[in-house]
């Protein structure tokens, strides 16, 4: 409940101001949501807020972005909370894009500390109005279970506008890190349902399968976001070319590690 407070609250103040502020060449997006997966029968809770700004230089095709979220994970056994932040330097125009960036991620469980980084390159590409494909790339490094391990990820996506103020989005990736790894999916709907407010609700399916020292397991959720559009735009689709392009942050299955660490996959 804080967390949509806090979204709420934030947006409200923005909302206020706008008509005194000169957005030119600013974008980005507020975010509040709620995950549920189940692992083996052992449900986990997390709420997340985060948000994401996009500066576009004047007289070039260069922009900036960075984000900052946090998740709190709440499963029937250990909490565990998450901060990442990060950044991107892009190059955009109305066929593609593309980019280079860098995210930092702390978390916290049963009085330890996980430290991560990960940088790469991603890009997107507008092969037809409705459709926006995907595809990025790059490494990991940080401390796991008290050693640095060192890793790679790729991943792949698309977003289909059945109409302007409705995409059908798909996502998969594939991450390792040591003798860690896993792959993600995730489908499902975002729909922005009043006209002239920028709020978007989405609803994805999400389904995780990963390896750790040869105990394989997998999940299978539900994350639900509402997102508050900031810049120029009227459309979804507008705001999601427009706006702070999906480089998509990489995170820990800590769901599954959690179960792990306790002893259920044993």
């Amino acid at each position: 409940m804080r967390f949509t407070m806090l979204l709420l609250g934030t947006a409200a103040i923005l909302a206020t101001s706008a008509n005194a502020t000169d957005w030119t060449g600013f974008s980005g997006a507020l975010t509040g949501g709620y995950d549920y997966s189940d692992v083996k029968g052992v449900g986990n809770n997390a709420y997340t807020f985060g948000g994401q700004a996009n500066y576009a230089v004047p007289d070039s095709h260069l922009n900036v972005q960075g984000l900052v979220s946090y998740s709190e994970l709440r499963s029937q056994r250990v909490p565990l909370d998450t901060w990442t932040s990060g950044g991107a330097i892009t190059w955009r125009n109305d066929a593609y894009a593309f980019g280079v960036n860098g995210n930092y991620q702390t978390e916290r469980a049963v009085g330890n500390n996980i430290n991560y980084g990960t940088y790469g390159v991603f890009g997107e590409w507008y092969p037809v109005a409705d459709l926006t494909l995907r595809a990025r790339g790059g490494g990991i490094s940080g401390g796991f279970a008290q050693f640095n391990k060192d890793g790679g990820y790729y991943g792949v996506g698309a977003n289909y506008y059945v109409l302007p103020q409705l995409a059908l989005k798909t996502d998969f990736s594939y991450t390792t890190l040591g003798s860690l790894h896993w792959t993600d999916f995730e489908i499902g709907p975002e729909y922005m349902p009043l006209e002239g407010v920028p709020v978007s609700l989405a609803a994805d399916y999400t389904h995780e399968d990963v390896g750790y020292v040869g105990t394989p397991t997998h999940s299978d959720g539900v994350m639900v976001r509402l997102t508050w559009h900031l810049g120029d735009g009227n459309s979804l689709a507008a705001f999601d070319r427009s706006g702070p392009l999906d480089a998509r942050t990489v995170a820990l299955p800590v769901d599954a590690l959690l179960y792990a660490y306790n002893g259920a996959a044993r």
